[in-house]
């Protein structure tokens, strides 16, 4: 069995943000995939952090970031960015004044909530197949016939 140093919530916070040095991502993996407190401790620091960066307020990024972007990609400078199509927060005239508020999130985000209306559905598909089968199986006409019955009779040697 492979020991793994333990490492301190800071030290896991650094890694969580990406900020830790190459060689010792490995190691820290490995760790997070064998003691169960570290990666509690790994999930508590992605939930603290993305519970910022939902608070930002989205901000499209500065051309000259997208034109290197653009030339590292080897794209075309005439093409129409997609990201400009975006409004800043401000723009909508349909938007709630409270929207621009920076809070936490308390609703579920799009894809939890497709997964449970994905759960819900085949659950619903579910029920329904068992109630058509329960339907069938006492719509069918009872077997006709005699049934007999024989003792077997088992020779011992």
């Amino acid at each position: 069995m492979t020991r793994h140093r333990s490492y301190s919530d800071h030290e896991i916070a650094r890694y969580v943000l990406g900020l830790d040095m190459p060689e010792r991502t490995a190691d820290i993996q490995a760790r997070l995939a064998h003691d169960d407190a570290a990666a509690a401790r790994a999930l508590k620091w992605e939930a603290y952090f993305l519970g910022i960066v939902d608070a930002l307020p989205v901000q499209p990024p500065p051309d000259a970031v997208l034109d290197r972007i653009r030339q590292s990609l080897g794209m075309d400078a005439e093409e129409p960015p997609v990201v400009s199509e975006a409004r800043p927060a401000g723009d909508n005239p349909h938007a709630d004044p409270a929207d621009n508020q920076p809070r936490h999130r308390t609703r579920p985000g799009p894809r939890r909530l497709r997964r449970g209306r994905v759960a819900l559905a085949a659950g619903i598909g579910v029920a329904l197949c068992l109630a058509a089968l329960a339907l069938w199986a006492s719509l069918q006409p009872p077997p006709t016939g005699t049934i007999i019955q024989q003792p077997v009779h088992l020779d011992r040697h």
